[in-house]
């Protein structure tokens, strides 16, 4: 099937009938002209006609400017006739229709008068449809009593009016049908505009969508890198450091060093290798205590006192709040081994029903939390936080002088699943 623009249309068809009203003016006109050529050959004979040539001729002719009137008009403008435009053709229709009803002698030619009212309503609406019709009539009625001596006095002239009425009625409730017909139209374009318009938005938050979730997997495969493999990496540079400080003063102590640097580099080894797997798989294998306490013990294995305390129980909490609890434990025992020179710490771990709160504090240096430090460290654990919805909350003070630092104690809150935390201003 091939489908023509409206343009197209017009084109090829504006002759015939264009629009719907154009079937009653494209039916009436000519009906009248041809009532008008029976009447006057019925009652005037041959003879009449030829005295009536010029008269012929011009009905002729304003029948025909009328017809042209509407397919040019839809040909040029299609269904929206700008305002001016539509005054001026229906002046022009109006004096064309005063000229057939003159020369046809208000016989038929009245019927044409329905046209006008029906244009009204489409041009500018149905209250001044209405007020046309009701001026139609109104002339109807003048002239037929002008010419009949103000009275209705057959039945015929009854009939007449009847029916004449009953075309205004009809052209009226033809022209609200249109007008609705119209209506309709409009919104169902605007609602199929509107509907693309979302089509085509919901395409673009699609790609905005995959672009971001590329971005966080990115970020979360970097996370993971700095919690896991940073962290293997750190503690056997630190046992390294170790084992060359004590070489040649404490061999043991050195090779215990290098032992404990080698097990830790086949610890990272293995979970690289699992951290690879957990790609593949849906869920990676995580149990809470178990992986916790093993990182306790290491870090208290490096000569650390680290005291744990916890209350509650992490039943109800899901995998991913508690993997992030470990990875906050993880990066803070890390950034001490680093930079705090600390000798105690103390880990508190309290769970409740709405949330959870852990509490690491160190007896280090210190630092400035006000100073934007590089590294992915403190901002993996922000944006691991954020996919929570949990806080971060960090106090330092760092020595000066002979002034030792107050070391740096690190507070995490993170909500339970079924628990919707209250904002938190910043």
């Amino acid at each position: 099937m091939i489908y023509r623009s409206d343009g197209q249309r017009r084109r090829w068809a504006w002759w015939f009938i264009p629009r719907p009203f154009d079937v009653v003016s494209s039916f009436l006109y000519p009906s009248v002209l041809g009532m008008y050529f029976y009447n006057l050959l019925s009652n005037c004979g041959c003879k009449a006609v030829m005295h009536s040539e010029q008269a012929i001729v011009l009905s002729v002719v304003a029948t025909l400017l009328l017809l042209c009137i509407d397919r040019m008009e839809y040909w040029r403008y299609g269904e929206e006739t700008p305002r001016k435009t539509a005054i001026g053709l229906l002046i022009a229709r109006a004096v064309l229709i005063e000229t057939v009803a003159q020369i046809d002698h208000f016989s038929f030619s009245p019927f044409l008068y329905l046209i006008l009212p029906l244009l009204a309503c489409l041009y500018f609406g149905m209250r001044t449809g209405y007020a046309l019709a009701v001026v139609a009539w109104l002339i109807y009625m003048l002239k037929h009593v002008l010419r009949h001596s103000f009275s209705f006095s057959t039945a015929n002239e009854m009939e007449y009016l009847f029916v004449f009425t009953i075309g205004l009625v009809f052209v009226l409730l033809m022209a609200r049908a249109v007008l609705t017909e119209r209506a309709s139209r409009a919104r169902a374009e605007r609602l199929l505009a509107a509907l693309e318009s979302s089509h085509q938005q919901l395409k673009l938050y699609s790609e905005q969508a995959a672009d971001l979730a590329a971005t966080r997997e990115r970020n979360r495969l970097a996370r993971d890198i700095h919690d896991t493999l940073g962290h293997y990496l750190t503690v056997i540079n630190v046992q390294l450091e170790k084992a060359q400080a004590f070489r040649k003063k404490k061999p043991e102590e050195a090779d215990r060093a290098v032992g404990d640097a080698r097990r830790m580099a086949n610890e990272a080894l293995q979970d690289v290798r699992r951290s690879v797997g957990a790609l593949r798989q849906t869920e990676e294998l995580f149990a809470f205590w178990p992986s916790m306490n093993a990182l306790l013990d290491q870090f208290r294995s490096e000569q650390y006192q680290l005291t744990l305390r916890v209350e509650g129980h992490e039943e109800g909490f899901s995998k991913q709040r508690l993997l992030t609890l470990y990875r906050v434990v993880q990066e803070g025992l890390t950034n001490i081994r680093k930079h705090a020179q600390a000798h105690t710490v103390q880990l508190d771990i309290y769970f409740d029903e709405q949330e959870a709160v852990l509490s690491l504090h160190d007896d280090g240096c210190g630092f400035d939390p006000t100073v934007q430090y590089d590294g992915y460290g403190l901002q993996g654990i922000q944006e691991r936080l954020e996919v929570i919805g949990g806080t971060l909350t960090i106090e330092s003070e760092r020595g000066s002088g002979n002034m030792p630092g107050k070391g740096t104690r690190l507070k995490v809150i993170a909500p339970k699943d079924s628990y919707i935390p209250h904002p938190v201003s910043a």
